[in-house]
């Protein structure tokens, strides 16, 4: 006798080429897919929460999302993947006020409704938001022995000043976000890590417009991008030390990523890195690190909703199998036993 039939709600906006894939894994699993973005709020997708018609216990409470004539009972969810949805979208002909108060009781009512179900999250939105503030996790990652750069960050000149004097090696800036700018009628371009130069005396005011982090170079031998899908690993190798335009950050690869040979990252550092991800509460991340000529495994930073269908189309590994299966496996996640995956 089988079980229910999963049901599994992603949230997302309509192009996401990375979510395709796992639609595709989830329906062989004979799952339930709900599609949405929070965009469709309120003008094309209703959210109902009650305990109207009950007695006033969990039997009469009933949490509903309809959507182009489908309704999903929320609290039959096995899992959600929070992805990358857009805001919501009012009703244009609201006047600024309206429009704040609607945003502030949109965000309060759906978010509270969505959480409070009883269902694997991946990521959980208020999770992610904390497990994106890259210097906690460099304050947790120390905490938990895990090597980090030594880090600056400030917004004064002074001390950028005294760093760039006393530094014996070269000193990086390096964006605390993912460094991308939205101008106006052109796609977003990136800001990458970079090594600072002696053009930094003259600019150093600048300093004051924002925080910046400033870290110490660390020599590398390769990097490692950390792909962890529930308690499933999946270690890459990147080559980047075999290319100038990926040296300091591979994110500036222009032609055919370079990779290494699957190696399972060390059992001590698997344990770490468990710990930092139960601290974060989240079930998703995408784990950089440097290794040093030594073999000394250096932590970068983790993002909670990072990209990795890349890796699938240059590698063949079955990320959409991995999210598919931790999505319908049911019940609320728990770090345990670790299996890594090569390619």
């Amino acid at each position: 006798m089988t079980g229910p039939r999963p049901s599994v709600l992603l949230l997302t906006q309509d192009f996401d080429p990375t979510v395709d894939p796992v639609v595709h894994a989830l329906r062989e699993r004979d799952a339930e897919v709900i599609r949405i973005d929070l965009s469709y709020f309120p003008q094309r997708m209703s959210l109902t929460a009650t305990d109207f018609g009950g007695d006033g216990g969990s039997a009469g409470t009933r949490r509903i999302l309809r959507h182009r004539g489908r309704e999903a009972d929320l609290d039959a969810l096995t899992g959600v993947w929070y992805r990358r949805p857009t805001g919501f979208a009012f009703d244009d002909r609201m006047g600024e006020a309206e429009l704040q108060f609607a945003r502030n009781e949109a965000m309060l009512g759906v978010g509270g409704i969505l959480r409070s179900t009883d269902c694997l999250w991946m990521n959980r939105p208020d999770l992610d938001s904390v497990a994106e503030l890259k210097p906690y996790q460099l304050a947790l990652a120390t905490r938990l022995g895990i090597r980090v750069p030594r880090t600056l960050i400030t917004n004064d000149p002074d001390e950028v000043s005294a760093l760039l004097r006393d530094s014996h090696g070269p000193v990086v800036y390096k964006a605390l976000t993912g460094g991308v700018f939205h101008y106006p009628g052109a796609f977003p371009s990136g800001l990458l890590t970079s090594v600072v130069g002696a053009e930094i005396t003259e600019h150093l005011s600048r300093v004051t417009h924002t925080m910046c982090q400033f870290q110490e170079y660390v020599e590398k031998d390769h990097e490692v991008r950390l792909t962890v899908i529930g308690n499933t690993y999946v270690p890459v190798r990147i080559r980047s030390q075999d290319s100038e335009t990926t040296s300091v950050d591979w994110r500036g690869n222009t032609g055919p990523m370079l990779y290494g040979d699957y190696e399972p990252i060390p059992e001590d550092l698997v344990k770490r890195v468990q710990l930092l991800l139960e601290e974060l509460g989240i079930v998703y991340a995408a784990v950089d690190f440097i290794v040093t000529p030594e073999g000394e495994y250096v932590f970068l930073e983790c993002n909670p909703n990072g990209q990795f269908m890349w890796m699938q189309h240059e590698l063949g590994i079955r990320f959409d199998q991995l999210v598919a299966d931790t999505l319908t496996a049911g019940g609320r996640f728990t770090r345990g036993e670790v299996t890594q995956v090569g390619y």
